[in-house]
């Protein structure tokens, strides 16, 4: 979605004139010759402006202000009135019209105006986006939980894409949450676009275009939806073969080429089958997300975060949780990964019973001594945290242990 401007007037010879006015200075538009018209097409997260006439027949530029501020609250509205018609324009302020000028507007307070506006428009969105990044946690290490060697390897190559615009082929099994590095991916390149997801399991060659294009009657595809941000791609080979590579001609294309950042994903055991075309032609920098069952110790600190998110979304109690059944959840092979995991903290903070698959296909005979302590010693700083509310100097006091040492031991045990 560029930054537009639409100019609404039901006279098209003065529709035409500022339409024409505002191109010669370097400006998208688009006209509407009604109100009802442009809010047909208009979506809150529209990045230019409007400009539109006062007196229109039908629904009059007062009405359709009350409309642009219900439908898109924050796009910058101007208004055009009649001459010495400034009780209108008193009251298009006190509605939220960013601006009013007299028709015949000279151009270059017209200009200026626009320009104004347009940096309004600007500042808002830049500053939705930052509060967003900020909410979603400013350091990558609250966004890529983990303290195992193939964890802290997945941060280094994140961060090593961050800095430059190159497109990005994520590998890792299902469930292992390949969408949500895409977003971190997005999230600290500083992209001024929007993320946008696709799922590649969904294109056929009856939707492609439109998918990719839009439809040329007001919807965008992704491609515009995605300027200057992020495009990502999960399932990317489940697409056939044929629309693989008509991607790659139309994101390689001199139109399309460099308008976003592609991030694809697909499990590693259909890698072989990837195009070489589609590699090497959109230049994909490959990282590999690594599955839970090779992130050792992280089990336990991924475990307490999906209890906390679920309990803090259900506002429901800790469950209680004993060594044994902390012993089966450490064992078990998670075929599912993370969001396996996350179901499983899911059910239990609900109370609900909890199944697993394959729930032997990560037993590895006795346990020794030290894995039995720290299953143990989990379970019981787990169940102190739970009944203090996860105040953790009430937790200590019930351990009848030093603040400190309750520090130390949650660390050791990856909480």
């Amino acid at each position: 979605m560029g930054h537009e401007i639409y100019v609404v007037d039901d006279d098209p010879d003065f529709r035409d004139a500022t339409l024409e006015l505002l191109q010669g200075s370097g400006f998208d538009t688009r006209g509407f010759a009604a109100g009802p018209d442009l809010l047909a097409v208009l979506e809150p997260e529209f990045e230019g402006i409007i400009l539109s006439d006062l007196r229109m027949a039908g629904m009059s530029g007062m009405d359709l202000l009350t409309a642009v501020r219900k439908a898109a609250p924050s796009v910058p509205f101007v208004l055009i009135t009649a001459h010495g018609d400034i009780k209108a324009a008193v009251g298009a302020i006190r509605s939220g019209a960013f601006d009013f000028l007299e028709k015949p507007a000279p151009p270059e307070l017209l200009i200026a105006t626009v320009r104004r506006a347009l940096n309004a428009r600007k500042l808002v969105l830049e500053n939705q986006r930052l509060k967003a990044r900020i909410a979603r946690g400013t350091d990558i290490r609250a966004r890529i939980l983990g303290k195992s060697d193939p964890v802290k390897t997945l941060r280094r190559e994140v961060e090593a894409v961050t800095g430059h615009r190159v497109d990005v082929l994520l590998v890792g099994e299902t469930g292992t949450e390949k969408g949500q590095i895409a977003r971190v991916i997005h999230d600290f390149s500083g992209s001024e676009g929007e993320f946008v997801m696709l799922d590649g399991g969904g294109l056929t060659e009856t939707n492609f275009d439109e998918t990719f294009l839009g439809n040329g009657a007001g919807r965008p595809g992704v491609l515009e939806l995605a300027a200057k941000g992020t495009l990502f791609i999960d399932r990317i080979s489940t697409m056939s073969k044929a629309l693989q590579l008509r991607m790659v001609s139309l994101l390689t294309s001199p139109e399309t080429a460099g308008g976003c950042r592609v991030v694809a994903a697909m499990p590693p055991e259909d890698l072989a089958d990837l195009p070489t075309d589609l590699i090497f032609r959109l230049n994909l920098a490959e990282i590999e997300v690594p599955p839970l069952r090779e992130r050792g110790e992280d089990f336990f600190l991924l475990f307490e975060h999906f209890l906390r998110e679920a309990v803090a979304r259900h506002k429901r109690p800790f469950p209680e949780i004993s060594a044994t059944e902390i012993r089966r959840l450490r064992n078990h092979a998670w075929p599912g990964n993370l969001r396996e995991l996350r179901g499983v903290a899911e059910r239990l903070v609900i109370g609900l019973r909890v199944s697993l698959r394959e729930d032997n296909a990560q037993a590895a005979g006795p346990q020794s001594y030290d894995e039995a302590m720290r299953e143990f010693e989990t379970a019981l700083l787990m169940s102190a945290l739970r009944h203090s509310g996860g105040r953790k100097a009430e937790a200590a006091d019930s351990l009848a242990i030093p603040r400190k040492r309750l520090y130390l031991r949650l660390k050791a045990c990856g909480l």
